[in-house]
This record gives C-alpha cells, structure tokens and sequence, in this order.
C-alpha cells in the first residue's frame, strides 16, 4: 500500500491533480484512503494504516520542500515498522519552484536568490497568478517537474516528483 503524505496543502492539491490526469506511476487504487494525505508524521495517518493487514508493506513517498525533520515509522507500532519503507520526495525550496520553471523564469530567479522566497517572486513576476491551486488548474505541470529534476540536485536518499510520474 502506498501513502503519500504531503507537507503543505499546496502539495496536497498537485498531487490530486496529477493523479486525477492519470500522471503518476501509479493510481489511486493503490493508494491509502485513495488520496494524498496532509501529514508530517505517521501518527497522523496511523488510524488509517491500522484498517490493513498487518503484515501489508507500506511505502510513504514523504513530499514537501522540508526533508530536515525524520519521518518516524514507530507511531506504526513495531510490527508495522519492519513492513514500512520512507522515500523523501523534494521540492527544494518551496513547491512554487515549479512555477517558476514553467514560467521560463528559473535563470532570473537564479539571479535574484535570496531576495525573494518562490512564492514571493511567482507573486511578483507572474501576471497570470492567482493563487497555487488556481495556476495548477490552467497549466500543464509536467514539463515543469521533469525540468525540476534536470536542473537540481538534492541529495542521494531524496527523490523528485519526477520519479513518480508515467515515462
């Protein structure tokens, strides 16, 4: 069984998305409560778990920009935590990177790093912005997450959203 627990509503929502267009490896069948979670740590997706069979394997792609906190398998009870694997999926530095990059701006914001978090220069410099969930609606964000993972690189036991989506 698959649980994705998302960091953020924002993620929560692209995440919907993108399984609803069918864009990821796999589907909501498999997933836990056949949705993306908005959770930090198992404890808050625990009662959900204790429905499955004991000895059901549980991956939890864990997605978000933070990776700093450990996710801890152990509010699953000992039993669990031996049938339970955690695969960080990384957004670095925030989920509106990816805007950023769709928009053909990832240079210019290069540029001005440190002045501006993502979310502060979307707002600045995308005209067409309304909001995150409005923006994902109108735009195809495909490209923008491969593109993601072509041009950063996060460390050796983190995933990018790109590794979950349909070749």
């Amino acid at each position: 069984m698959i649980v994705l627990a998302c960091e953020g509503k924002s993620e929560v929502y692209l995440i919907t998305q993108l399984l609803q267009r069918g864009c990821l490896v796999f589907g909501v069948n498999d997933i836990l409560d056949h949705r993306p979670i908005h959770a930090r740590q198992p404890r808050s997706f625990q009662p959900l778990v204790a429905t499955l069979p004991i000895e059901e394997d549980i991956v939890i792609y864990r997605i978000g920009d933070t990776q700093r906190d450990e996710m801890d398998p152990s509010s699953l009870g000992t039993t669990r935590e031996e049938h339970t694997q955690i695969v960080k999926v990384c957004t670095k530095p925030e989920i509106e990177i990816l805007i950023i990059i769709d928009q053909g701006l990832y240079k210019e914001y290069i540029k001005s790093h440190g002045k501006m978090t993502p979310k502060e220069y979307v707002k600045a410099h995308v005209k067409d912005y309304f909001g995150f969930n409005d923006y994902i609606d109108r735009h195809d964000m495909v490209p923008a997450i491969k593109e993601y993972k072509r041009i950063k690189q996060n460390t050796k036991d983190e995933k990018y959203l790109a590794d979950l989506l349909k070749n």
